[in-house]
């Protein structure tokens, strides 16, 4: 099952939902023969390059290769997960998730969601009227601009203000909303004594990255000294901070009304960084809801962009949470700089304090993780002294052992070795001694035959995919194929047992794979260089040669190899009949004489 989901369950809801028609809400498409095309929305381009192939239900960009089915379409221009895409789309065909089929109390539990979500769309509007309200909100108003958060950037974030203890639980429950409601969604403390939970601040509505308000952050504003600077929404049935990031729908919206992503994002600690940023411009930064990243908030970001620069105050904190937190980034497989701020100093004071310019310059001098690492070291100890160099090579060290390449790693060696007085020899033999330095130039032959036999093999599955009429299946044999997923694609196409190859439908059996997007970017090729049909046929029987004496080659190597260690004769008999074969069947030139 893909990501818990019957692949039957998956079929139904891609039915229910035509591409063609999911896609156009978010990209002007034009038919060309029979195909759609328009301008990605993944990537910046003028000629449009994103094709929709309605028939086989899905969609590839020859320019950036983005590739995928409906399901996968959704996940990547909300920016949501897998299970939410699908929510997404059940919600749309009128289908119930097929987990809940079998749970009575489903729809008791949903009118109960969507309850709590209309609660919390009532309070972010009742807090944001008293803001913009002429005599109610002009203090909170006025405290905002001497923080350069003018009336426009308030209303991008939804800026509200609960203007005491007692107004907003006593409107909601004139809309007929329960004491237990307000409960659970943490706008009340207790039930028995129903009092504003952000009672005369500044509110701050926490969104999903649907747009739905889930929380709510409170800053007080009055210059109080015996109180919190800050009150923040507890976990509740909508709300978990460690599933959520600050300011996520905020990009995403900026992505559809500009019709292109932004190319990174800044990931800073706090929702007034997000807001300070935005009122000076800069636009594209999230936050965490506590000093923890989560694995899941480091994923949501992997789906929005490549590249992040980690932003934390610059203080002894901020930056022990900067090490911490690059870790979740690395795993997702973003690119990470860090910005380092002057000591002491949050992004929103930098702002405030140098505007937009200051900051970019900042982001422009920002360290790739492993610089970052090596200035910490450098920082804290006094490599003035004998002693403050030992433990700083040690801690440097420690950094390195992160380093794969052997190239990167000889550069900071130089780094290290200039500051410490320590020779590059014997940073080189510490280094070892813990973990072996690894070599990982490529070996050129190698690679050389591995992409023409990968090429060789996408083109085939390509040609499988697309339903060529001149394709046998029962003229390849799997093992031939180059890649885990072509075994796993072609092995797909034989359970098909003759019927028509989908390529939408596939995605419900076989998890998506960048390999894919590959397979399919064979078809613009094959356009631009094939002249005609016969030409195209005559290149795939070649592909499929390459690939059979490939194989048999492989098999031949092995065999000569196995042999001089055998001392079965049988087994010596055996090996020599197949060497025979497998000469006889290299030689042949016919795929029929290789199966």
């Amino acid at each position: 099952m893909a990501q818990g989901f019957t692949p039957e369950f998956l079929e139904e809801l891609k039915y229910k939902n035509d591409i063609v028609e999911v896609i156009s809400t978010y990209v002007p498409l034009q038919k060309k023969g029979g195909r759609y095309f328009g301008c990605c929305p993944f990537h910046n381009e003028k000629t449009a390059s994103f094709c929709v192939n309605q028939q086989s239900a899905y969609y590839h960009c020859f320019g950036c290769g983005a590739s995928g089915d409906v399901v996968k379409f959704v996940q990547e221009i909300e920016s949501v997960s897998f299970f939410n895409a699908v929510k997404i789309l059940a919600d749309k065909a009128n289908m119930p998730l097929p987990g809940f089929k079998m749970d009575p109390h489903y729809q008791e539990k949903k009118d109960r969601k969507e309850v709590l979500k209309q609660l919390m769309r009532d309070a972010a509007r009742y807090f944001r009227n008293n803001l913009i309200d002429e005599e109610k909100g002009k203090e909170a108003r006025e405290y905002l601009a001497s923080r350069g958060i003018n009336d426009e950037t308030a209303k991008r974030y939804g800026l509200g203000l609960s203007l005491d203890f007692d107004s907003m639980p006593a409107y909601l429950r004139r809309k007929g909303y329960k004491l237990q409601d307000l409960f659970d969604c943490g706008l009340i403390n207790n039930i028995n004594n129903p009092r504003d939970a952000f009672g005369n601040r500044i509110i701050v509505p926490i969104m999903n990255g649907m747009s739905e308000v889930v929380a709510f952050g409170g800053r007080i504003f009055h210059g109080e000294t015996d109180v919190a600077k800050y009150k923040n929404s507890t976990n509740t049935e909508l709300f978990d901070k460690g599933r959520t990031l600050y300011g996520v729908n905020f990009i995403k919206r900026d992505k559809k009304a500009n019709g292109a992503a932004y190319k990174e994002i800044i990931l800073v600690e706090g929702y007034m960084d997000v807001i300070s940023l935005g009122a000076a411009g800069i636009k594209n930064a999230v936050a965490g809801m506590g000093t923890a990243l989560t694995e899941g908030q480091a994923r949501e970001l992997s789906r929005l962009v490549d590249n992040v620069y980690v932003c934390y105050d610059g203080d002894n904190a901020g930056r022990h949470a900067t090490v911490k937190n690059v870790e979740p980034l690395k795993e997702a497989g973003l690119n990470i700089k860090v910005i380092s701020l002057d000591n002491g100093k949050d992004p929103d004071e930098t702002v405030r304090e140098g505007g937009e310019d200051a900051f970019i310059a900042k982001m422009k001098s920002a360290l790739p993780v492993i610089e970052y690492k090596l200035k910490l070291c450098e920082d804290a100890f006094d490599l003035a002294s004998v002693d403050g160099r030992a433990k700083y090579v040690s801690a440097a060290i420690r950094v390195l052992k992160d380093v794969d390449s052997r190239a990167e790693r000889e550069v900071y060696f130089e780094r290290v070795s200039s500051l410490s007085r320590v020779s590059i020899a014997t940073l080189e033999e510490m280094l070892s001694s813990g973990a072996p330095i690894k070599d990982n130039k490529p070996k050129e032959d190698a690679k050389k035959k591995e992409s023409i036999v990968i090429l060789s093999s996408r083109f085939v599955l390509n040609r499988i995919m697309e339903n060529a009429q001149y394709v046998d299946l029962s003229q390849i044999k799997r093992e031939w194929l180059a890649h885990p997923k072509h075994q796993e694609i072609f092995d797909y196409a034989l359970s098909l047992n003759g019927a028509e190859f989908n390529v939408g439908q596939m995605y419900a059996h076989i998890e998506d794979d960048d390999e894919i997007g590959k397979i399919l970017d064979v078809t613009k090729q094959l356009e631009e260089q094939m002249k005609n049909k016969k030409q195209e046929e005559d290149y795939f029987e070649g592909c499929l040669l390459s690939l059979a004496n490939e194989f048999i080659q492989g098999r031949l190597d092995y065999l000569k190899k196995a042999f001089n260690k055998m001392t079965d004769l049988e087994e010596k008999r055996k090996a020599t009949q197949e060497i025979a074969t497998l000469q006889k069947q290299l030689k042949s030139k016919f795929i029929s004489e290789k199966l």
